[in-house]
């Protein structure tokens, strides 16, 4: 009989440790957090850039060197500086200038090219002409005291008829004197004059020589 309380209490302690284990399984806690699926498309992992495979964020060279590349800026060319000079042809028998525009500073070579090369296209040299052979080299040099020194090559009036011969003088004596810083021209040979006198050689001869064959002295002065 002594055993039977000793059971009754055995049984009594398994029967507190079962209740306990399921009291504990029944209780809910309420701070618990419960996994909730997310929207679609919000659990996308976001892409990053990365400067190794990304061109657009590629700053180094691409032999892949590491140094960092740079564009340089667009230069442009600075604009050519013209200046304008007075250019004389030949028009019926008489002389009229154009105005043209040569690369500054203008030096006496680029006028006497200038009046070989010939009046300009178009309407601004219709009806005029040059009498400077466009071959022959012509040569005109200045010490800086005003006077231009023209250097004609031999035979150089023999191809000319003599109406021309006056005239192909005055184009280059009154380009040349028309132009900055020469008030004189000189020949190495002797030159016709309008009136067809022979002016010596290395006499000076001025603008004022040459305007009676102008188109309009009025005009052109």
């Amino acid at each position: 009989m002594s055993d039977i309380p000793r059971r009754r209490r055995r049984a009594a302690s398994i029967g507190t440790l079962v209740a306990i284990a399921l009291a504990s399984c029944s209780v809910v806690d309420d701070r618990s957090v419960e996994p909730v699926d997310p929207p679609f498309g919000l659990d996308d992992t976001v892409a990053t850039s990365d400067p190794t495979t990304d061109p657009s964020s590629d700053t180094t060279d691409p032999a892949g060197s590491g140094a960092s590349t740079s564009v340089a800026p667009a230069t442009t060319e600075p604009p050519v500086q013209t200046e304008q000079v007075r250019l004389y042809f030949i028009a019926s028998g008489r002389l009229t200038y154009v105005a043209a525009q040569l690369p500054s500073p203008v030096v006496l070579a680029q006028l006497v090219a200038a009046l070989q090369a010939g009046p300009p296209a178009g309407d601004l040299g219709a009806g005029l002409r040059s009498a400077l052979p466009a071959l022959l080299e012509i040569n005109v040099t200045t010490d800086g005291s005003g006077i231009a020194e023209v250097q004609l090559p031999d035979g150089f009036f023999d191809a000319l008829t003599v109406g021309d011969q006056r005239l192909v003088v005055a184009q280059l004596v009154l380009t040349l004197a028309d132009s900055r810083g020469i008030g004189q021209v000189t020949f190495d040979e002797a030159v016709p004059k309008p009136s067809g006198e022979l002016t010596p050689a290395g006499q000076p001869l001025a603008y004022r020589d040459f305007e009676s064959l102008l188109v309009s002295t009025a005009g052109n002065g």
